[in-house]
């Protein structure tokens, strides 16, 4: 009996999935980095970048109006309204499908998804991200959820929710300093615990992420100053409700959601929590 062939692990890093935070999208780098991450993982695009590139005039004219965001503080990176031009060649001019980017519409027929995810996502994020919203106007009535940044924020979180099961990570923007990025903090104060996770612990995932950004030319964004951040996010609820989805899509239960009208729990968001670390 000969030798036995070296053990190898194979990872399959294009089964990866990404929701990408708007605040990271509208960055200086932030579409470069989309497309090259494209390369590696299926990145997928929230809805609030659609209507921004709708209005792409009134954004040059009021760039304030785009920079709104009542979770930033001094130090926050702020997007940089070039990226605007940029994100409007790539979506009229070439194409997003060419580029291997999905996004989420307001229906599954407006949408591009990876064509593994069940036709109910749609339906489910629009459903989480109306509960996500309620919750945080419960703590911060004053708040709007129309300001571009904050209503990407419930965009990603709510995408990410509805795609729990495909174990989607959310890469938003880390601060300069080591506090927890903006996204966390507004998940904070919709009542969901977002902790970060020691270098030690998150070790064996970054060994994953770092050489999908080396081998697409991200990791020169990285020394370029674009500072990234994971963010997991677990919904035990969303979860549940998701693989009900796919076992039966016309399973309806007495259960009402905060919006009134029928799903599989009456709030999703109930035991959730997040954690995040550096990238890379």
């Amino acid at each position: 009996m000969g030798p036995l062939p070296p053990f190898q692990v194979t990872v399959d890093t294009k089964g990866w999935l990404c929701v990408l935070d708007l605040r990271l999208a509208l960055a200086r780098h932030g579409p470069m980095l989309a497309l090259r991450l494209a390369e590696e993982l299926r990145v997928c695009l929230v809805p609030r970048l659609w209507s921004i590139l709708d209005n792409t005039t009134h954004y040059r004219l009021q760039p304030r109006d785009l920079l709104a965001d009542p979770f930033a503080d001094a130090r926050t990176p702020m997007p940089d309204p070039a990226s605007l031009d940029q994100w409007e060649r790539a979506r009229l001019d070439l194409g997003l499908p060419v580029l291997r980017l999905y996004w989420a519409g307001e229906r599954i027929d407006e949408s591009f998804m990876p064509k593994e995810v069940d036709s109910q996502v749609i339906q489910r994020f629009e459903r989480f991200g109306l509960d996500l919203e309620q919750r945080l106007l419960g703590t911060a009535p004053d708040l709007e959820p129309a300001v571009p940044l904050l209503g990407g924020a419930l965009d990603a979180t709510a995408l990410a929710a509805a795609m729990s099961r495909y174990r989607p990570l959310i890469l938003t923007l880390a601060e300069p300093s080591d506090e927890a990025p903006a996204l966390c903090r507004l998940l904070a104060a919709c009542g969901i615990d977002c902790r970060k996770v020691d270098s030690e612990q998150s070790r064996p995932l970054r060994r994953q992420l770092t050489p999908l950004l080396a081998r697409s030319g991200a990791l020169e964004l990285c020394w370029s100053g674009l500072d990234l951040a994971v963010v997991h996010l677990v919904a035990p609820r969303a979860f549940l409700s998701e693989a009900l989805d796919a076992a039966d899509p016309d399973l309806e239960t007495d259960l009402g959601s905060s919006s009134g009208e029928g799903d599989r729990f009456d709030d999703v968001w109930q035991d959730a929590s997040a954690f995040w670390y550096r990238l890379p």
